[in-house]
This record gives C-alpha cells, sequence and structure tokens, in this order.
C-alpha cells in the first residue's frame, strides 16, 4: 500500500488499542499492579461497549475537565447514557473541584463574557487567564455558577502508570498506536513477553514517576524563565537515592540542573550535582569549576581519568582542549597533539537559484551525489540489521520501538555475543553485502535507530556507494561509529564521488562556513586510515563577473 494512500481505521480502533495495552500490562506485570492499578482494571472491564469508547475517547483528550453536552462521538451514540454509566462505575466525577483558572480554559469566550466571576465582559481570554490565575478558590461547578453538566476523569494517575510499564518511558502514548494503525510509523516485529518488560520492581515505576514530575518542574522553569525554582529542584533531585534502572535518566536531568546552576553562579551546589555521576558532560563540568574556583591542582587529578579514557567525543576533544590551558597554570608538560593532514581546495562558482551550495557542488561535479550523513548511516545500519533486533531480554519491551533500550550502553554488543573487535574478524565484506541487499529488501520503511527512509533514498544509489569502498574502509568507518553512536552519528562529509578506479568523500563548505568538531573527528579517521576525503570552500562569483566557474579539481 503507498504511504500517501489514505487509511480507514475500523470503529472502535481506539478502544482496542486501549485493550491491548491494559491487557499486556496485566499480563507482564500482574505482579506489580498496585491496588488503584488492579481497581482501574476491574472496573474498565465491567464497562459496556459504548462506555468504554466514550472513556477512552475522554483518555486521549487534554481534559481532565470536560463539558458534557460538547461531547459527540456517531461509534459512541448517546452521549447521556454513557456518561452516567461511567460517573456509576466511578470513573468520571460529575462534580470536580475546579479553579478559576480551569473555568476560563475550559469556556469560550462568549461564555465567559456571561459568567459572574468576570470583572469586565471586554477583556481578552488572556485577560481573564491573568485574573483567574490570581484567585485561590477551588470548588465545584455550582461554586463557580457553572449550570451546565461537567465532568472531570477520575483515574488519571492509574492510566499513567499504565502507560508507563506499557512503554517504559513518559514521552509516547496511545497516539503511538493510531500512527501504526494508519502506517505513518511502521516498526520491526520482536519477541515481546514477560522476560522482556522494562521494569522488575514496584519501586522502579513509582521513582521513574517521580522523575518525570521533576522533569516536567524543570523544563516549565526553563520555559518560564523561573531560575529561582531550580535551586529546590536540585536538592529534591539530591535527596533521592535513584535505583539502578531509574539512575540514567536521573542523571541526565541532573547534569542539565548542574549546568543551568553552573550558569547562574551556584557553583556549589553545581558540583553537588555533577559529582553524583560521571556521565558526560558531568567530568568536564567538574574540571571547568574547579579551574573557576582556581583550584588546579585538584582540577589535574580530575582531568586525567578524563585524558586517560575518556566516555565519548565529547570528553575526548575537552580534554585535549583543557589540558594545555591547565598545564600552563601548574607549569606542567603541554600535551601537544597534530591535526591531522586535510587535503583543501577552494573554488568559485555562480550561485544557482533554489539550490543550495551542495546541490551547486553536484552539478559541477561528475558522478557525485548528496547525502552527508545518510550514507553511513543507512549503510551501517543495514548491515548490523540483526544486532538492533536480536532478542536480548530487556532490549524490546512493546511494539512502538525504533530500536534497543540499551543501544547506547557500553556493553550493547557484549550483550549480543561480540565485542568491535571479535565482530569483523567473523563479518566480511561478502556477508555484509548480503546483509545490506537482504535488509534492502525486507526492511524498506521500517523504523529504525540511525536513518530515515523518506527523502527519496535510493537504495541503488546506496550498494553503488557499498561497492565502491574498499571494505577495510567500511570497518574503519563503522568502528569510529561505535566508539560513540550519539556523536559520531553526525559530522559525515556532504558528497560521495565516484571516480574511475576509485571514490572521494567530499565536505563542502559555503561561503562563512567552517569545519565543526564532528566533522574534524571524521577527517581525522579519514586521514589516519587512508580514506579519501577533501573539504572544498565555495566563494559565490560576484554578479556581473564572466569569469568562467573552477571546474579545475571536479
Amino acid at each position: 500500500m503507498s504511504m500517501t494512500e489514505p487509511i480507514d481505521l475500523p470503529e472502535g480502533y481506539y478502544l482496542d488499542n486501549f485493550l491491548q495495552l491494559v491487557s499486556t500490562v496485566g499480563e507482564r506485570y500482574s505482579d506489580l499492579l498496585d491496588p488503584t492499578d488492579q481497581a482501574f482494571l476491574a472496573q474498565f472491564r465491567q464497562l459496556s461497549t459504548t462506555a468504554a469508547r466514550l472513556l477512552v475517547r475522554l483518555y486521549i483528550r487534554k481534559g481532565p475537565v470536560f463539558r458534557v453536552n460538547r461531547l459527540a462521538y456517531p461509534d459512541v451514540g448517546a452521549i447521556g447514557p454513557a456518561v452516567a454509566e461511567l460517573i456509576e462505575a466511578g470513573l468520571l466525577d460529575p462534580a470536580p473541584d475546579l479553579t478559576a483558572a480551569q473555568i476560563v480554559r475550559l469556556l469560550t469566550l462568549a461564555d465567559l463574557k456571561h459568567w459572574p466571576w468576570n470583572p469586565d465582559p471586554r477583556l481578552s481570554k488572556a485577560a481573564l487567564l491573568d485574573h483567574a490565575a490570581r484567585i485561590p478558590d477551588l470548588g465545584s461547578p455550582d461554586y463557580w455558577h457553572i449550570t451546565e453538566p461537567l465532568v472531570a476523569r477520575c483515574h488519571d494517575a492509574a492510566l499513567r502508570r499504565l502507560q508507563l510499564m506499557y512503554f517504559g518511558n513518559g514521552r509516547q502514548s496511545l497516539t503511538d498506536f493510531v500512527l501504526s494503525d494508519l502506517g505513518v510509523f511502521r516498526y520491526e516485529r520482536y519477541p515481546l513477553g514477560r522476560a522482556q518488560r522494562w521494569f522488575q520492581e514496584p519501586a522502579d515505576i513509582n521513582q521513574t514517576l517521580q522523575l518525570m514530575d521533576l522533569r516536567e518542574q524543570y523544563y516549565q522553569a526553563i520555559e518560564t524563565k523561573s531560575d529561582e525554582s531550580l535551586p529546590a529542584l536540585a536538592d529534591a533531585c539530591l535527596a533521592i537515592t535513584w535505583r539502578p534502572r531509574v539512575q540514567e535518566r536521573a542523571f541526565r536531568l541532573m547534569n542539565q540542573l548542574g549546568f543551568r546552576l553552573e550558569q547562574s553562579g551556584d557553583w556549589t551546589r553545581a558540583m553537588t550535582l555533577f559529582g553524583t555521576n560521571d556521565a558526560p558532560p558531568a567530568r568536564e563540568r567538574r574540571c571547568r569549576l574547579l579551574y573557576k574556583l582556581e583550584h588546579y591542582t585538584a582540577c589535574w587529578e580530575a582531568l586525567q581519568p578524563v585524558l586517560d579514557a575518556p566516555q565519548d567525543a565529547s570528553e575526548a576533544r575537552f580534554g585535549l582542549r583543557f589540558q594545555p590551558r591547565l598545564a600552563r597554570k601548574l607549569k606542567r608538560p603541554v600535551l601537544r597533539v597534530l591535526a591531522p593532514t586535510v587535503a583543501e581546495y577552494r573554488v568559485e562558482w555562480h550561485p544557482a537559484a533554489a539550490m543550495s551550495v551542495e546541490q551547486l557542488a553536484c552539478s559541477h561535479l561528475n558522478d557525485a551525489v548528496w547525502l552527508e550523513n545518510q550514507l553511513p548511516l543507512a549503510i551501517f545500519t543495514l548491515v548490523h540489521w540483526s544486532w538492533w533486533f536480536a532478542d536480548v531480554p530487556g532490549a524490546f519491551h512493546h511494539p512502538f520501538q525504533s530500536g534497543p533500550a540499551d543501544i547506547y550502553q557500553p556493553d550493547f554488543l557484549q550483550r549480543r555475543g561480540t565485542d568491535r573487535l571479535h565482530l569483523y574478524q567473523t563479518l566480511t565484506r561478502q556477508t555484509a553485502r548480503q546483509h545490506l541487499e537482504q535488509n534492502i529488501r525486507e526492511k524498506t520503511g521500517l523504523q529504525n535507530p540511525f536513518f530515515g527512509w523518506s527523502g527519496g533514498l535510493d537504495t541503488s544509489v546506496l550498494l553503488r556507494c557499498f561497492d565502491a569502498v574498499p571494505w577495510p574502509h567500511w570497518v574503519a568507518i563503522f568502528q569510529h561509529l561505535w566508539l560513540d553512536l550519539k556523536r559520531h552519528r553526525s559530522g559525515f562529509p556532504d558528497l560521495f564521488q565516484f571516480l574511475p578506479g576509485g571514490y572521494r568523500f567530499i565536505e563542502i563548505k559555503g561561503p562563512g562556513d567552517r569545519l565543526q568538531d564532528n566533522q574534524r573527528d571524521w577527517l581525522g579517521v579519514f586521514n589516519e586510515h587512508g580514506i579519501p576525503a577533501e573539504v572544498w570552500y565555495v566563494d559565490y562569483a560576484t554578479p556581473g563577473d564572466n569569469t568562467p566557474a573552477d571546474d579545475a579539481v571536479s
């Protein structure tokens, strides 16, 4: 079926999706469900189909309060009986306590003009919201003189827990079912069962929910520029002993908080946050703070582990740049690093309307394609597809994952029975080519960790590029990607050019552009392994200049 062909979803599809969610959670997490979860599931299973459909419809909407006379769904039919059944079951509250701000958000501006609490019917909705935010009262609809029926969802906390158990994160929701049903996203099939579940202890679920709340407070503070709330938020994070299942996500938030507090001058609290973990950029920030505090000897000691065993590309780059500055303070030997030799050229071309500098370069070059990061990532992903989607406990816990949950863990390959050294002792060029062809045939359009199929990726060009590059060069490229899958996935040269008996990568830089750190990293890898790569700096010929374009290096 064409991706642009509309798909008619069956009536009640959203209820089917919700039933799949609660059924899966019930099967996998029966031992971790708390009494509230169990009570909700028991109540939900007793509902009629129409009431269940209405409740799921309300769960999908923003809510949590709704105007009953504004609810209308053809597949539900009469709303009144369904609402009455949900109220009787304790799943909807007919008299929720509301703030004035909630009332203003719920009603239209026309309705609000006649609302007794409105001080001036001429006020805009935004002005009314400002006014309502200053009213501390909390009351039922009757208290606010609302005569029409309102209802509020009663079990949002249970739903949140169930969704978290199903997805393992707070980002995904019932919307992911719909996107899959519509064919917008298609996923690889992999084994799912009780052994694959993400959470093993109730405390992991509760602490993840706690972290989600803290993270939401952090983003709200950043969005509203409420920096004064960050110290209390940091203290709340520091007061928790984070469980192993939650630590990685918690440390990420604490490092974000630490950076913000460092920028605002709260160095003591920032250092405490960075001291909780070694996940990048914690070690770098500790070094920088010690330097600012002029604790140079302590800074030197903190820097050595970064120099000896950097955890990612950013740490490696920081260590090499920071060491000379610190060494001069302590009168120690400065670490000298030779920059890689890079072939650089400067050309002048006439600009073309509606054409990027990369497209312009392709128009001046014979047999060149603009693939940028998509080239190595697509080949890397397709060649190693079986490793991404291997049946490893805990890697996949719901059907809407583009890749395994442990993809960025340092023991990713070890958990799959290999490592970077041994992998390419058994994976040959011939086998890699077979993987590439087979996965292009069978996996096209499926979600994956590193590249998208949209944008007209020409798989025949992909195969031709693979064939043009010697296998040792591909292995060097793959090895660099494995070193830091997060950061090395960008910075690859823009163009690939086929040459008689060979090839070359070309990084194109338009006027005023310069090489970025990740691009220099890749050029260093190419230089080390004899991979042909060049940097071209493009200047645009001025209007009226009739000098022929410089194609000398094409």
